[in-house]
């Protein structure tokens, strides 16, 4: 792959946004008009409340039966052909959603879960080939999906494992036949990735069941995406900062077969971010360091999470909507969100924007 390093904003589930079209819309114009090459969205079966119509009346009457038919829908049509080199799509199929349980108990669930990504991507190989876009097909963060919540000094139980390896391997060979079947076209790349979130613990030395040790190896993905707050937020200086995340990415380097001879560019960080409003110091050293480890690394990318913040809450704890506009009677100010969001609800900017938009010429 000749892509440059690929610095990309995520777009999904944000508490507000600032226009009445189609919220998917809204925010993947957005991330095109502040110049950024490379989105990272998702496709699952809540596509309707991750990117809520509002006054676009978008998406189709009824629901989808298949992610080639969500790929379809006029608003996904139209973030496809926006001017975007790389998009990470975080993908849950119409058929089995997100329930890789069901790779134990259902005999037909690894074959629907096949046909529905090699579909997907033999449409994407007909659709773009030429395009020079490359789509890296992922699932959310691994680690936390196998042990069932977020207690790291838990393993990931045996019974997870031998599932999450049966599920992850049909996802792979449905988009391993497509790139055959559609004779490996130029100009256009499909990737299925594996997704690690928790992978320090691991490098640090303790004996842990991991997604990278454990299923990564297994399963032999095209590449592997990586949900790094386990490292990313480590350091109180740039050096001990990227001395953390140098040693996960090490780790997933260990792991990671390369079956595709992709070399470094097998990997990216799939989510970073800088709580700026708890942590209001270390948004734009800390960002460099990310950055610049990760391209040092000869990673393909690394994605800011997000465009708008999808962590706000009200002095009740509780969320606000997604996609809310300006003037509802419910709307977060700046000060109810973590800060991890390029835009803030008041619209203006994170100097996070201005580390990353370096990386964009």
């Amino acid at each position: 792959m000749a892509l440059p390093f690929q610095a990309g904003i995520t777009h999904t589930d944000g508490q507000y946004g600032f226009t009445s079209e189609n919220f998917l819309v809204e925010g993947a114009q957005k991330i095109v008009d502040l110049g950024a090459p490379a989105i990272f969205l998702y496709m699952t079966p809540n596509f309707r409340s991750s990117y809520p119509d509002r006054g676009g009346q978008m998406w189709p009457a009824t629901n989808p039966a298949s992610l080639t038919e969500l790929a379809q829908t006029a608003p996904f049509q139209q973030v496809f052909n926006m001017p975007f080199k790389t998009i990470v799509i975080t993908a849950y199929g119409m058929v089995n959603g997100d329930n890789f349980a069901l790779m134990g108990s259902d005999p037909n669930a690894a074959a629907a879960e096949e046909k529905e990504f090699y579909d997907f991507a033999r449409y994407l190989y007909s659709t773009f080939a030429g395009s020079g876009k490359t789509f890296i097909i992922k699932h959310w963060e691994g680690d936390f999906i196998g042990l069932g919540g977020f207690d790291p000094s838990q393993d990931i139980p045996a019974t997870a494992v031998s599932e999450m390896i049966n599920w992850l391997k049909a996802r792979q060979r449905g988009i391993t036949r497509a790139r055959q079947d559609a004779g490996n076209p130029q100009g256009i790349g499909v990737f299925n990735a594996v997704e690690c979130s928790l992978v320090l613990d691991l490098a640090r030395g303790q004996s842990k069941v991991r997604v990278i040790n454990a299923v990564v190896p297994q399963v032999a993905p095209d590449m592997v995406t990586y949900s790094s707050w386990d490292s990313s937020m480590q350091g109180s200086d740039p050096a001990s900062a990227a001395a953390a995340i140098n040693l996960a990415l090490d780790t997933i380097k260990k792991y990671a077969p390369d079956p595709l001879n992709l070399g470094n560019r097998r990997i990216l960080i799939s989510e970073y971010g800088l709580y700026e409003n708890n942590r209001p110091t270390e948004t734009v050293w800390r960002e460099q360091t990310i950055l610049e480890t990760a391209k040092s690394a000869g990673l393909l990318g690394a994605f800011f999470w997000e465009l708008f913040d999808n962590e706000c809450t009200d002095s009740s704890g509780n969320y606000f909507p997604i996609g809310s506009l300006p003037g509802d009677p419910v709307r977060p100010q700046n000060g109810n969100c973590d800060g991890l969001s390029v835009i803030r609800p008041d619209g203006s900017t994170s100097p996070a924007l201005t580390v990353m938009a370096s990386y964009w010429h």
